[in-house]
């Protein structure tokens, strides 16, 4: 009767086999992690600049009224000289 070897480390098989999963995960996961980091900056970005933009025209309407202001007191005083 022959007496059978059993394996009980591990092969280069299964070394190989692990190494291409790891690999394979790998690649899946990588570009996932870029594309959620590239998001988050860009909505910082625009998040960024939609508070600027909310800046800019609250001081334009600032401006506008001043300018109405000096508008209407010039038209008082084009009054008065008349």
């Amino acid at each position: 009767m022959g007496i059978k070897k059993v394996e009980n480390g591990v092969t280069t098989s299964m070394l190989w086999i692990t190494i291409f999963l790891s690999a394979l995960v790998m690649v899946l996961v990588i570009p996932n992690i870029y594309l959620d980091n590239h998001i988050y900056y860009e909505s910082r970005e625009i998040a960024h600049l939609q508070a600027v933009k909310l800046t800019f025209e609250e001081e334009q309407k600032i401006i506008k009224n001043k300018l109405e202001r000096i508008n209407y007191e010039e038209n008082l005083r084009k009054q008065d000289i008349k």
